[in-house]
């Protein structure tokens, strides 16, 4: 294994690619290399064994092929610099995968300390503790889909894959018993609702795994998601609602209990307004989640609209936040609330 790819971010700030960045990515993200489409068959997914988009693709972000070795060096005095904090490892399906996961773990510790991420399908519990044996302090299986029926239809069965909801709920479950932090990614703008989103977080919140967001991206050569209209940019009004959700029931502002769904849309976060407002001005609610130290900048947008904020919006992106969030009010009015 000579190579890895990393994020054209990553590559900028270990000095590998020239690019103007108003974000550092304060995480470096790796993806094991390989040459294979994975045999798992996410419908969103360029890398998807039926896509036919391209591999550099994980979401917009682009995964360039880099000597692994020169990249391992780098990474070492970036953290020893404080230019980088963590080192988030995305897996692919495919045959040698776990050698060239376990090889390439093995040569960052061979160079420091970084605490290291993995992204990863549900493997089985020896295989999970001989990742802790190897200080992997953070791990990750991504449901994607906010319900049981859109994973069957988006990476499951229905989509020609090889995944189960209840595997990865399974995979989640037992990670949860080895690592420090156990995370998974969700896509908003498949085709959810806003209130199943949000009753995942709360139902992954209270199993003790953080669900970090994501906005659906569609991308050139893969596979429609679901019909024609879901297939644009998530609203932004849909995923300002359930990113303020989630952050009120992932820091225990609120219970589920608390909020009101009226046909699947927020219109009650559970909070007096003067409490909500303040929520809203801090901006801490519409910053990316995800492990520690991750701002995954630009990764599922553009520069407009940002769903996920590389770091604290400022006044005016907090007065365009609370423009988006008016919304809100809108669906309080449309219900009687």
């Amino acid at each position: 294994m000579k190579q890895v790819r990393a994020s054209l971010g990553t590559l900028a700030v270990l000095g590998m690619e020239l690019m103007f960045m108003d974000a550092p990515p304060t995480t470096a993200y790796l993806q094991i290399f390989t040459d294979q489409r994975c045999r798992a068959n996410c419908l969103f997914c360029s890398q998807a064994k039926d896509s036919k988009g391209e591999l550099k693709h994980i979401a917009r972000g682009q995964y360039l092929p880099a000597d692994l070795e020169e990249v391992v060096r780098r990474l070492g005095i970036a953290f020893e610099k404080g230019y980088l904090h963590r080192a988030c490892i995305q897996t692919a399906m495919y045959p040698g995968m776990w050698e060239d996961t376990v090889y390439l773990i093995g040569r960052i510790r061979d160079i420091c300390s970084i605490p290291v991420s993995l992204s990863v399908f549900p493997l089985d519990d020896a295989k999970y503790r001989t990742l802790a044996g190897m200080d992997v302090d953070q791990l990750v299986i991504p449901l994607d889909a906010s319900t049981p029926e859109l994973f069957h239809s988006i990476k499951g069965e229905g989509a020609g894959g090889p995944f189960s909801w209840d595997g990865h709920l399974d995979g989640l479950k037992r990670a949860a018993v080895v690592f420090p932090q156990v995370g998974t990614h969700i896509i908003v703008g498949m085709g959810e609702t806003e209130q199943e989103v949000v009753e995942l977080v709360d139902r992954l919140h209270k199993m003790g795994i953080h669900a970090a967001l994501f906005a659906y991206t569609r991308l050139p050569g893969t596979r429609a998601v679901g019909d024609t209209a879901v297939n644009a940019e998530p609203d932004i009004g849909h995923y300002r609602r359930v990113q303020m959700a989630a952050y009120l029931l992932r820091n225990d502002r609120v219970r589920l209990d608390d909020m009101v769904f009226s046909g699947g849309v927020v219109s009650y976060f559970g909070l007096e307004e003067q409490d909500l407002k303040a929520v809203m001005e801090s901006g801490e609610a519409f910053m990316t989640t995800g492990c520690s130290n991750c701002n995954r900048p630009y990764a599922t947008e553009t520069h407009d609209p940002v769903y996920n904020y590389p770091a604290t919006p400022d006044s005016g992106e907090i007065n365009g936040i609370k423009q988006q969030m008016e919304t809100v009010k809108e669906a309080d009015m449309e219900h009687g609330l």
